[in-house]
């Protein structure tokens, strides 16, 4: 019998051995606070679940979402929360490697997971009518990974190879690794996702095995369903699966902090490359790092929309099409981060121009915003398109499943995000102003640049030009 046919078979079993709709629910539900058509409960164990009723299409998002990040890893342990994150697909004590996969696959859907700076989300996308399977898998490996020294050790090396071809053999990337290791003296936010080098050779299966127990329980862990559900039959099974799952009591974080920059700091990188390029970046409050009250992290929000948030926004239209001094310009800003975090130029130089002649083409972009108010008109315009765009948005039950569960584990909260634009409405121009005056300043700058190499063109000829990736979150 081929492993395939093994893992298919072993999927059938699974399925069969569970008759769903037989299933009692035989306690007291948690009460369930409703908002139009999403519901939100806490289970005793501490686990929080949200669920929105999208009944336009017969499918389903399920996704469970942990506080834990690389923001959370100690020196050392770089990329545990990702290197777990690969390992949750080895199976529990009674499903073998990749057969949660092979389950979900079989049933018409997909699955697949996320590590970020701030959390580790896991999904499935699949019919409506067998969302009790998901729930059954995730609370499954919740509390019964098993993780064996034989899964471990090639594992290992896979995430080794994924860092040589992502980060060390990018130019791009290895030059924003850097950037983020200038910018940051203290936070966390300096270290990679996927980790260093050294610290990926370093993991042992016990540090795994402790990360788990420490980060993977109910009360650091929020379950997102959206799609065609009843939200009380849907909160009841989440009790039934999960209720029983033991709270974590060990869960503690290093204090993350950033010391104040005191002087521009700037760092050249010369690799292999095709093309140079140039980050340029101010650390700035994330809205979950504003003082209450503060529209500050909203301003910089919108502010990243005019400068990058369309075809039409300033740096595009100015640096790229009308002046052609750049091949790409724009920014990024992460909104919802825990902590402090970078509002970032990037670009990259047309053929004549240089380095040098980007980084005063964004500066001249952040001094208009300092000196020259924004009209009410452009204001009114990118909120308009952000707004539209948020619309949009909700024609898919997987993007609504992501913004609740980014806003609910970084610290926002759903309703908050579900208000962004009531918000957003709410920023003047002179806002925005204040913003760029008050975190644009260049004392407080961090520049990265990349110099190609004189053996690039050897070594790369054969190659297409990347651009940068400036997609936020």
């Amino acid at each position: 019998m081929t492993q395939t046919h093994s893992l298919k078979k072993a999927a059938q079993l699974f399925v069969a051995a569970f008759s769903f709709s037989t299933i009692s629910f035989a306690f007291a539900a948690p009460e369930i606070t409703s908002f139009e058509n999403t519901h939100e409960a806490t289970l005793n164990n501490g686990l929080k679940v949200v669920v929105r009723e999208d009944h336009r299409t017969p499918v389903v998002t399920a996704m469970v979402w942990y506080k834990v990040g690389s923001v959370d890893e100690p020196r050392g342990l770089g990329g545990v929360s990702h290197m777990l994150e690969h390992m949750m697909f080895k199976g529990t004590d009674t499903l073998g490697p990749n057969e949660h996969s092979t389950i979900i696959a079989n049933l018409g859907g997909r699955d697949n997971a996320f590590t970020s700076t701030d959390y580790t989300g896991y999904f499935e996308n699949l019919p409506a009518w067998e969302l009790e399977t998901a729930l059954k898998l995730e609370a499954d490996r919740m509390q019964n990974l098993e993780l064996r020294e034989a899964d471990f050790a090639p594992e290992r090396l896979v995430v080794a190879e994924e860092r040589r071809q992502r980060t060390d053999s990018n130019p791009q990337a290895k030059l924003y690794e850097t950037f983020s290791a200038t910018m940051f003296n203290t936070s966390a936010y300096r270290n990679p996702i996927i980790g260093w080098m050294p610290e990926i050779h370093s993991w042992q299966l016990e540090d795994l095995q402790k990360w788990y127990e420490q980060f993977y329980a109910p009360n650091n862990a929020t379950v997102v369903i959206v799609g065609d559900v009843d939200p009380t039959k849907t909160i009841e099974m989440v009790e039934h699966y999960f209720g029983n799952i033991p709270s974590s009591e060990n869960i503690t974080r290093p204090y993350n902090f950033e010391v104040a920059q005191e002087g521009e700091k700037r760092v050249n990188l010369a690799v292999p490359a095709n093309l140079p390029v140039i980050f340029m970046g101010y650390k700035v409050p994330s809205v979950n790092e504003i003082e209450e009250g503060s529209m500050d992290a909203a301003a910089l929000l919108l502010t990243s929309i005019i400068l990058d948030g369309t075809n039409s926004s300033r740096l595009s239209k100015s640096m790229v099409r009308d002046q052609q001094i750049a091949l790409q310009a724009g920014s990024f800003y992460s909104y919802g981060a825990r902590y402090v975090t970078p509002f970032t130029f990037v670009g990259v130089p047309s053929e004549k121009n240089s380095l040098e002649d980007l980084e005063i083409a964004f500066k001249k972009e952040i001094k208009n915003l300092q000196t020259t108010p924004v009209t009410q008109a452009e204001l009114d315009r990118i909120i308009g398109l952000y707004e539209a765009s948020s619309i949009y948005a909700k024609d898919s039950v997987y993007s609504q499943a992501m913004l609740i569960g980014q806003a609910e584990t970084t610290g926002e909260g759903w309703q908050n995000a579900e208000k962004r634009v009531e918000l957003l409405k709410k920023v003047t121009p002179e806002m925005i102003q204040n913003v760029a005056n008050k975190y644009f300043q260049d004392d407080l700058l961090t520049v990265a640049t990349l110099h190609p190499t004189k053996q690039a063109a050897n070594l790369l000829e054969t190659s297409d030009a990347v651009l940068i990736d400036t997609a936020t979150e």
